[in-house]
């Protein structure tokens, strides 16, 4: 039989929380998982926790004679009521209460990863999950669309005389975000030009002609609290030839990945297949750097060129979620979500990636994004 579980915090950022409880709650309060599940709650979330949670059994912290300030001795006796004397609890579980149930005799045991379950979607999630994908889809063609609206003077994008921005099309992508229920926590990226060979710079300044443009959407529902993810690259005007190679190998490296992927596969498999097309054409990977020597690890801080990060991560509640799309040797499962998202980069020229969302089934996979990719706009 599995030891109780416990955990102590909210459940606006803590993904594990809400997945358990379905109750959103910016205040911490107690989730135990014994002979059966409740809550406990501050006494003034009683009624609401009551109203929108799953579970049968809310508790308030009055009820264990203590208040948030007293949150130690409130566990304490919630344990002691419930007869449990040994619990697990996850690596963020607060150090401080862990050494106070241990101090009066309560067995506490840190485990690796409480909430495994997450990893395999459930029909409603993949539900909600396409649902953020279509508004992140309704937000890519908008900022496309403006893209393509604009007229090309000199080397700049121009849009009535003014310059199109990255800070100006970000600001398109999160209204469109907002008017399809979803928020976008950080902002999304709208990197141009040679700049867009950093992955994760998230761009700024004017849309230059002939660039590639990295736009990669990450919205989350606001309600409903799940997230999607896509990235597509585009030039406005003529790409150079680089770029125009850089991105049909991405392409076809992304197709080849998406083709192999179904429950049984591991993740390994699915990362190596990208790393040998990439470098079959010629371009670098950061999986030869994988090694134990030190002359390699020395080398890995100057690799800016080629495959520059993993194949893909999990999604769901969280936007990097289990699990990676690496080398590694989980193996898919059906009911999986993952991203396959290969990129190429080079600071003389910037960056490629194209980015899909996957849900993994026994003998083949679902491709959750239909959004079209097209370089040149």
């Amino acid at each position: 039989m599995e030891k109780p579980l416990l955990l102590f915090s909210e459940s606006v950022h803590n993904a594990d929380m809400f997945y358990a409880t379905r109750f959103l709650s910016s205040d911490p309060f107690i989730y135990l998982r014994a002979d059966s599940e409740l809550i406990v709650v501050p006494h003034m979330e009683v009624e609401r926790a009551r109203r929108e949670t799953k579970f049968s059994e809310v508790r308030s912290f009055l009820e264990y004679g203590g208040n948030r300030d007293e949150i130690d001795v409130i566990i304490l006796e919630l344990l002691r009521d419930k007869g449990v004397n040994e619990v697990c609890v996850p690596g963020y579980f607060p150090v401080f209460i862990a050494d106070k149930l241990r101090e009066k005799g309560i067995s506490v045991e840190v485990a690796e990863d409480v909430m495994a379950e997450r990893e395999i979607k459930r029909y409603e999630e993949v539900v909600m999950m396409k649902k953020a994908q279509r508004a992140c889809e309704y937000a890519m063609d908008i900022a496309i669309k403006k893209i393509k609206s604009c007229r090309i003077r000199d080397v700049l994008i121009e849009e009535s005389g003014d310059a199109l921005t990255a800070e100006k099309l970000k600001v398109i992508i999160e209204h469109a975000l907002i008017d399809c229920g979803c928020v976008a926590e950080e902002e999304p990226i709208v990197a141009c030009g040679r700049g867009s060979a950093n992955p994760h710079w998230t761009g700024s300044g004017e849309i230059v002609a002939d660039e590639p443009i990295i736009i990669d959407i990450f919205p989350r529902l606001r309600r409903e609290r799940y997230y999607a993810d896509m990235t597509r690259t585009v030039v406005r005007g003529e790409p150079s030839a680089a770029v125009e190679e850089m991105f049909e190998t991405v392409r076809y490296a992304q197709d080849a990945a998406v083709s192999s992927v179904r429950a049984g596969v591991s993740c390994a498999d699915v990362h190596n297949l990208v790393c040998d097309i990439f470098e079959e054409r010629g371009y670098d990977t950061l999986r030869r750097f994988h090694g134990n020597e030190s002359e390699e690890r020395r080398d890995l801080k100057e690799v800016r060129r080629g495959f520059l990060h993993a194949t893909g991560h999990g999604i769901g509640l969280s936007l990097h979620e289990k699990p990676s799309v690496s080398d590694n040797d989980y193996v898919l499962q059906a009911g999986n979500v993952i991203t396959i998202e290969p990129g190429l980069y080079d600071p003389d020229i910037g960056g490629v990636r194209l980015e899909d969302m996957i849900l993994v089934r026994d003998k083949t996979c679902e491709n959750l994004t239909k959004f079209a990719k097209t370089l040149i706009v």
